[in-house]
């Protein structure tokens, strides 16, 4: 797994995390479709950490259905993720955004080419006005 997949981990885990100690998902009857969204999500963690082929077609649906399903928590997933999965994703993000996110990749992939390591959070800081 490369540094770039593994801040892309954490930040699923860290949503996941946040989402299991909100409402709908920490009720004691929770519905069906609130328990498989969360089944279905924790899945996509663990596919993630496995190298599945299918986390970026299943990223981008868990990603689009926890903005459709779940609006008022939404904002606990980091926005890192909606530029890694991409596709359908992106309509969730204002155009200043996505401008930020390619400026990051594009030094990303400078920074390869150069054979040089690439501090990802601290990059994304500064592109993000951030330090």
């Amino acid at each position: 797994m490369t540094p770039y997949q593994f801040h892309h981990l954490n930040f699923l885990k860290i949503a996941y995390n946040n989402f299991i100690k909100q409402e709908p998902f920490t009720l004691e009857n929770i519905s069906k479709e609130d328990e498989q969204f969360i089944l279905d999500f924790q899945q996509l963690v663990k596919d993630f950490e496995e190298g599945s082929e299918e986390v970026y077609t299943n990223g981008e649906a868990a990603l689009e259905r926890a903005f459709r399903m779940y609006p008022e928590i939404a904002h606990l997933i980091a926005r890192d993720l909606l530029w890694y999965f991409g596709g359908s994703c992106l309509h969730n993000m204002p155009d200043h955004e996505i401008e930020s996110f390619q400026r990051l990749d594009e030094l990303r992939f400078e920074a390869q080419e150069k054979g040089e390591e690439f501090d990802y959070l601290n990059k994304r800081a500064s592109v993000f006005g951030q330090n």
